[in-house]
């Protein structure tokens, strides 16, 4: 194989496990979004629970002191009944007793039912908060991870790029230009391989005899179909 043909390949390995390691890079903002939106949902489930929890309790004191005011004002009544004189006097009296203590019956059991759902509440709150800080810890050792992921992934990109860079710097200007503006035409694929006839970069079978001629790796070939450089390898 000519020296610049075989530079030409290694440089494509380089620049595949430069794609691979760049979109990794690439992918880590997505992924730290991610796990931050899901811990967000979590702080925020608990805070509307919260929120709802206070809400509730709110509505039951003012239920309470409600109460408590329309018991002060029965009794006050009540102690009106010694006073009166006349039996529709008396009547009128107890007859708004009556109502309010209803009134009141049913403010008592109102307030019940707020502090059987607040109690519920407080259980689902429990277990809200309790999965929060899990996943804070959680997305702060994932947060960890990633970084260091990411650090190693730079260091290996710069390695890359450095060995890149060298190989370059060996072929010839025509052969460079040509690499680069497949790259960028290529989906980052400007070396291939031909297996059968076939071109493993856009998969159209080449003719025959210019098979043969890429086998050889004697010269520089491209694709008739895609125009990618060919350099034949022996699949092991």
């Amino acid at each position: 194989m000519i020296e610049e043909l075989e530079t030409l390949c290694e440089m494509q390995k380089l620049d595949t496990q430069l794609i691979q390691h760049e979109r990794k890079r690439a992918q880590a903002p997505k992924r730290l979004a991610e796990i931050e939106q899901d811990l967000q949902k979590a702080k925020d489930k608990v805070a509307k629970e919260k929120e709802i929890i206070e809400e509730l309790d709110k509505e039951r004191r003012r239920k309470e002191k409600e109460l408590d005011t329309e018991k002060e004002r029965i009794k006050k009544v009540q102690s009106k009944l010694y006073e009166i004189k006349t039996n529709k006097e008396y009547q009128a009296v107890l007859k708004e007793t009556e109502a309010a203590q209803a009134a009141n019956d049913k403010t008592e059991e109102e307030i019940i039912l707020l502090l059987e759902r607040i109690e519920e509440l407080r259980k689902d709150y429990d277990t809200s908060l309790a999965y929060a800080k899990k996943r804070d810890k959680e997305v702060e050792a994932e947060k960890k991870e990633l970084e260091k992921e990411m650090s190693s992934v730079e260091s290996v990109v710069n390695k890359l790029k450095k060995e890149r860079d060298a190989l370059l710097s060996k072929v010839s200007g025509e052969a460079k230009a040509r690499y680069k503006v497949l790259m960028e035409k290529r989906s980052g694929l400007a070396v291939v391989n031909v297996k059968n006839g076939v071109c493993l970069g856009c998969y159209m079978n080449i003719p025959p005899q210019l098979f043969i001629e890429v086998t050889k790796n004697a010269r520089l070939i491209t694709c008739p179909s895609c125009n990618r450089i060919f350099c034949y390898r022996e699949e092991s």
